[in-house]
C-alpha cells in the first residue's frame, strides 16, 4: 500500500502511475493468495518474489525514462528561448536604425524638404521600399522564433476586418506601383482575434502577390461573412503558379518563385498566425489566369484570454 500511494503521488503521466497502480494491486493479491499457501510452499514464495522485484524493476525503468525525457524536453526549450532572446535583441537592433531610415527616405519622398529629381525621387523608392521589406523580415524571425519557443500568445479583442485591410492597402500602396482594390460587401466583418497578428498575416499574402505576380494588373482583396467564419481572400491577374510550386510555398526558406529571392517565411508565419485562431490557409491557382490565396478566421474563437478592445479597432 505505502508503494502505491507513493507512486500516486509521483509527477509521472496518469497512464504511467494507474500501470504502476495496477502493478501494486496485483502484488497485493499474489500476496494474499501467498498468505494463504502453506509456509512451506516455496514456488508460491519465490512466484510472489520474482513478480514483486520484477515490477520494481520496470517501474523503475519507467520512471527513469520519464524522467530522462522531462529532462530533455526541459533542455530543449531553454535551447529555444535563448534563441528567441537572441533573434529579439538582433531584430530590435535592425529595426531601430531602418525605422529612422525609413523616416527619413518617407521625408524625401513627400519633398517636404524640397524638391527632387526624377531620378533622385527613384533612388529614394528604393530605399524606402527596402526598409519596409527588411524590417517586415525581422517581424517575421521574430514571430517565427517566438513561435518555436513556445512563448507566443494571442491578445485578442475585436477586431474590425474591413478597416483592417483597408488601412494596410493603404500602407501598401505607398510602397508597390501595383494597383490594389478592396471588396468587403454588407456590414463590417468583426473577429475575435489578435490584431496585430491578423494585420502581418494579411501584409504577408499581399505582399506575397505582389512579388510573384510581377505581371499582374490589380490585387483584390477581399472580405467576406460565411456562416460562422470570415474569409480573407487575395487574388491576383498574373500569371498562376505550377503545382510543384503550390506544394512548396508553405516551407520554408522556400519562396515557390525558383531563381529569385525570398525566404519563404512569410507564408508559413501566415499559416501559423492563422491556425492559431482556429483557422486555415488555402491557395487557388490556374496557369495564365491568377493565384487566390485565401484564409479563414472563425467568428467566435475557443476560449481563451480575452483583451480589452483598444480605441479605435472597432
Amino acid at each position: 500500500m505505502l508503494g502505491l500511494f507513493l507512486v500516486w503521488r509521483m509527477p509521472l503521466p496518469l497512464a504511467v502511475r494507474m500501470a504502476a497502480g495496477a502493478f501494486f494491486v496485483l502484488l497485493a493479491g499474489l500476496f494474499l493468495v501467498s498468505a494463504v499457501v502453506a509456509s512451506g510452499d516455496t514456488l508460491a514464495a519465490l512466484t510472489f518474489d520474482t513478480l514483486a522485484i520484477g515490477s520494481m524493476v520496470a517501474l523503475f525503468l519507467i520512471v527513469r525514462s520519464w524522467l530522462s525525457d522531462r529532462a530533455e524536453i526541459e533542455r530543449l526549450r531553454s535551447i529555444a528561448q535563448r534563441n528567441a532572446d537572441q533573434i529579439s535583441v538582433v531584430s530590435h537592433e535592425i529595426r531601430t536604425p531602418l525605422a529612422l531610415i525609413r523616416g527619413a527616405a518617407d521625408l524625401l519622398a513627400e519633398r517636404s524638404p524640397g524638391p527632387l529629381t526624377d531620378s533622385q525621387a527613384r533612388f529614394v523608392t528604393t530605399i524606402s521600399g527596402n526598409c519596409h521589406a527588411v524590417i517586415a523580415l525581422a517581424e517575421d524571425l521574430l514571430t517565427q522564433a517566438r513561435i518555436d519557443a513556445g512563448m507566443f500568445e494571442l491578445h485578442l479583442h475585436r477586431v474590425n476586418l474591413r478597416t483592417l485591410a483597408s488601412t494596410v492597402i493603404g500602407e501598401l500602396r505607398q510602397l508597390h506601383p501595383t494597383q490594389f482594390a478592396l471588396d468587403c460587401p454588407g456590414a463590417p466583418p468583426r473577429v475575435w482575434a489578435d490584431g496585430a497578428l491578423i494585420r502581418q498575416a494579411m501584409t504577408n499574402l499581399i505582399n506575397n502577390a505582389v512579388a510573384h505576380a510581377t505581371n499582374a494588373s490589380l490585387i483584390t482583396v477581399r472580405v467576406v461573412n460565411a456562416d460562422d467564419q470570415v474569409l480573407i481572400s487575395v487574388s491576383d491577374d498574373g500569371e498562376g503558379m505550377e503545382e510543384d510550386q503550390r506544394r512548396e510555398l508553405f516551407t520554408r526558406f522556400s519562396s515557390g518563385r525558383p531563381l529569385q529571392d525570398g525566404t519563404g517565411l512569410g507564408l508559413v508565419i501566415t499559416r501559423q498566425i492563422v491556425q492559431m485562431h482556429g483557422g486555415d490557409v488555402f491557395v487557388d491557382s490556374t496557369i495564365g489566369r491568377g493565384t487566390t490565396m485565401l484564409f479563414s478566421l472563425p467568428e467566435r474563437t475557443p476560449a481563451i484570454t480575452m483583451e480589452p478592445t483598444p480605441a479605435g479597432i472597432t
